[in-house]
């Protein structure tokens, strides 16, 4: 369990409701956006919130297999609605931004976007013209900004989305998988 994990556990049981303020939207919005002053990275905010969300969802749930009608659930919606106004306001101006690390050198972008070509020019020539597969390839090109584990977990993504639609066959699949994720092992060690 990282800190923000343990920092959203906390703040539900011991802070969030339970702050001796009547649990009204306008006091839940208030202990909230004290509690997230606390975090720099809109990351972390966003991680922290949706624990949160989540840790209120599984409360009530469970709350709600042996409640006779006390009204816990009402201050639980409020303090979720609460939460996801935060999300969304997080969301309008949060752009994702991978690790160093993670980031393709723009060599490495160039090169996958030229491997893409080569396999729709070599799909094509192969007739497998159906649109859908040139429109999922292309739309690879778009999203190098994911950084290298989430580009790769999308191209993983839409070759099985590919495959389980009968478009192309597993083993042409697993050779187009293996062209592009050549050169990046570490990555694929780490999405197997």
């Amino acid at each position: 369990m990282n800190i923000v994990e343990k920092e959203a556990i906390e703040f539900y049981e011991y802070g969030f409701l339970n702050s001796g303020k009547y649990n009204n939207l306008e006091n839940l919005k208030s202990t909230l956006t004290s509690k997230l002053y606390n975090f720099n990275r809109d990351r972390d905010k966003l991680d922290f919130l949706k624990i949160l969300s989540s840790t209120c969802i599984d409360d009530v749930k469970n709350h709600m297999k042996t409640c006779t009608g006390c009204g816990y659930d009402k201050e639980r919606n409020v303090a979720l609605f609460a939460i996801n106004q935060e999300i969304e306001s997080i969301n309008r101006y949060y752009a994702f931004e991978p690790n160093k690390d993670d980031k393709f050198t723009t060599q490495e972008e160039s090169k996958l976007h030229s491997k893409l070509n080569k396999i729709i020019e070599d799909l094509e020539k192969q007739s497998f013209g159906q649109q859908i597969i040139f429109e999922e390839i292309e739309e690879l090109k778009n999203h190098f900004d994911l950084g290298k584990k989430t580009w790769f977990q999308l191209l993983k993504g839409k070759l099985v989305e590919i495959t389980i639609e009968g478009a192309l066959e597993k083993t042409i699949v697993k050779e187009i998988f293996a062209n592009l994720s050549e050169g990046f092992e570490q990555i694929n060690k780490m999405l197997n």
